[in-house]
């Protein structure tokens, strides 16, 4: 080559700059917790030195047994020393009024999570204790609404009545920012997903509700990771509005083989009716009765418990895996009836997006009928016609999105050449890997389980430099995959160009070294887990940090006229010399520890004080 950049390229200086720079750049953002307790301790701090009496009445507070003050009295006369201690709240909307004063408004920044599901007067007293404001939510997803507080016992009637929506004109404190805000300075969109560890688990949602803006990133699971369970029809099965005995039955069958075949992933079943989802839980309840060994998998304790819930309650929870049970479908005599609950209400699509997003490693639906005993003519509302599309998405295994699948863009000459070297090579390839945007260049499949994939291929071309940043394109792309359970080789352009066979003999090499691992994982089993040490009746003390100067040669005992000024500030700066952080109180007590005064006189406090501010 005569451009001498490209020809200066070397592979492993190359490689050794990107190692490096992923060092770097994983412990800066490692260290990040560490500056900011660092700051915190240092405002906590300031704060307890300036504001004296504040701090005592939290410390008053802090060791009353009864009689304290009200959260709210509480911070309204020691706001800074609270704000400093305790940087982060987390509270809900309705109970801000309750704990916090408005003036002055007692935090810098308020945020909004789940925004989407806040109406905008709930939202109010929460803006007013903050300076600024930041709201986060997705607007394709649970609207708020006024599900839980009609009157009535009836379920069935709350279901099916028409929803009311909290307010006419804006649903939600995010619809009311995104109106005011409509700077794109103002407002950001997340594009990166990462939940699902197989993109098939959200490439229907990113093309039928957020128009493919969403990066994502395909996966190295099976193709188990997306099915649809059909429940035949019996015509004499019991039948409650909303809530098909057969298909109850089959969810619980599929909730206790998850529970005993796969009790290492968390589980959670979402039905589309509070009847369907009761009906699971306690026909699950009676199950269980006969199988105890299962007790662990149900604890509530787990950190991700299972759970049973209607498509209203779902917002926010996330398991590895979800079953998804429509209930609703067909009458008595077989023939389909089109209601399906909360999906046919207006914003039912956004209820479904919610309960198809929730699984990370797999979904299962499970109904009374398939897609093709949908009439299309009789599928007008929007909600059903994308339940529908996605039991027939789910059917075929989450491989084809029908219309909305986006064609691979044709290879080029370097990746042909890539591709047929690595073929007669024995490798079998699947380009373009993926369903969305971001296509791995090269799968390859392992060689006796079609259509699973061991290694992923891929070369310096259009797909990495469309990268934005050096981060995303040498670290946080490779990291993501290898996350989801991908082994990485890259190619680099430069050196193909120079010596094909050898860079196609690397690629082969790593492919054998991923299929090696791989069958080395699936052959091992796990070392059993060493007994568990009794926990100690007390933790051990963390040791002091040591002091960098060496202690003054200034002997205790004396009294406090006896020493100089001079001398008290040496003693205060070698106590400060360990780095850590103390109040002007602690260094105090400290300093008269290492003097020898027992009591706090008046001379001696002004003297260290003294000397304290010297040091400073």
């Amino acid at each position: 080559a005569t451009n001498d950049s490209v020809a200066a390229f070397d592979r492993e200086t190359h490689a050794s700059c990107l190692n490096e720079f992923h060092a770097a750049d994983t412990a800066h953002v490692s260290q990040g917790s560490a500056r900011i307790l660092r700051a915190w301790a240092e405002r906590v701090r300031a704060t307890r030195n300036a504001f004296h009496s504040q701090q005592q009445l939290v410390i008053r507070e802090a060791t009353k047994k009864t009689r304290h003050l009200s959260m709210r009295e509480l911070f309204r006369r020691a706001p800074d020393v609270l704000a400093a201690l305790k940087p982060c709240w987390a509270m809900s909307p309705l109970v801000v009024s309750q704990l916090l004063p408005v003036s002055p408004p007692p935090f810098d920044v308020v945020i909004f999570d789940e925004a989407s599901q806040i109406p905008p007067a709930d939202a109010i007293p929460s803006l007013l204790r903050g300076r600024q404001a930041i709201v986060a939510g997705d607007p394709k997803q649970l609207p708020p609404t006024a599900f839980f507080t009609q009157a009535g016992d009836d379920d069935d009637e709350r279901e099916e009545a028409e929803e009311e929506l909290l307010t006419d004109d804006v649903e939600s404190i995010l619809d009311a920012m995104s109106t005011l805000l409509s700077s794109p300075r103002a407002s950001k969109t997340l594009g990166w997903h990462y939940r699902s560890k197989d993109e098939r688990l959200i490439a229907f949602s990113n093309h039928h509700v957020y128009d493919r803006r969403l990066t994502t990133f395909p996966g190295a699971l099976p193709d188990d990771c997306l099915a649809h369970v059909e429940v035949p029809f019996e015509p004499d099965a019991s039948w409650v509005s909303g809530s098909y005995s057969p298909e109850v039955q089959r969810v619980v069958e599929l909730i206790l083989r998850h529970a005993a075949e796969r009790p290492d992933e968390t589980l959670g079943v979402i039905a589309l009716g509070a009847a369907h989802a009761n009906r699971i839980a306690e026909t699950l309840r009676l199950a269980r009765r006969d199988r105890p060994e299962l007790d662990d998998f149900f604890s509530e304790a787990n950190a991700e418990p299972f759970f049973v819930k209607n498509l209203e309650r779902v917002q926010g929870d996330e398991r590895d895996a979800i079953i998804l049970t429509v209930g609703y479908g067909r009458t008595e005599d077989g023939r389909m009836r089109y209601n399906f609950g909360p999906i046919n209400q207006d914003g039912g699509f956004r209820r479904l997006n919610v309960a198809v997003t929730r699984a990370k490693r797999r979904m299962t639906v499970v109904s009374c009928f398939s897609a093709d005993d949908m009439d299309p003519d009789r599928v007008t509302n929007q909600g059903v016609r994308m339940l529908r599309d996605y039991i027939e998405y789910a059917a075929g295994g989450g491989r084809n999105l029908g219309a909305g699948a986006i064609d691979a863009p044709p290879l080029n000459s370097f990746e042909i050449d890539i591709k047929n070297r690595l073929e007669r090579r024995g490798l079998k390839l699947q380009p373009q890997y993926g369903v969305s945007g971001y296509r791995i260049d090269f799968a390859a499949m392992h060689p006796d389980e079609p259509g699973r994939p061991i290694l992923a291929i891929e070369a310096d071309g259009a797909q990495y430099h469309s990268a934005q940043a050096a981060r995303d394109r040498d670290r946080l792309r490779q990291e993501n995959l290898e996350r989801l359970g991908w082994r990485f080789h890259r190619i680099w352009s430069t050196e193909w160009f120079r010596n094909p066979e050898l860079e196609a003999d690397r690629a082969a090499a790593a492919y054998q070294q991923a299929l090696a691992a791989d069958r080395s994982a699936v052959s091992s089993t796990p070392p059993p887990k060493p007994a568990a040490a009794p926990p100690p009746d007390q933790p051990p003390e963390p040791a002091p940090p040591p002091r960098r100067d060496p202690r003054p040669g200034i002997q205790p005992g004396k009294k406090i006229d006896e020493y100089s000024p001079r001398q008290l500030i040496r003693i205060i700066e070698w106590l400060k010399s360990d780095g850590r952080l103390r109040t002007e109180d602690e260094l105090l007590g400290e300093a008269m520890q290492e003097l020898g005064f027992k009591r706090r006189g008046t001379k001696i406090v002004a003297a260290l004080r003294q000397a304290i501010a010297a040091a400073r």
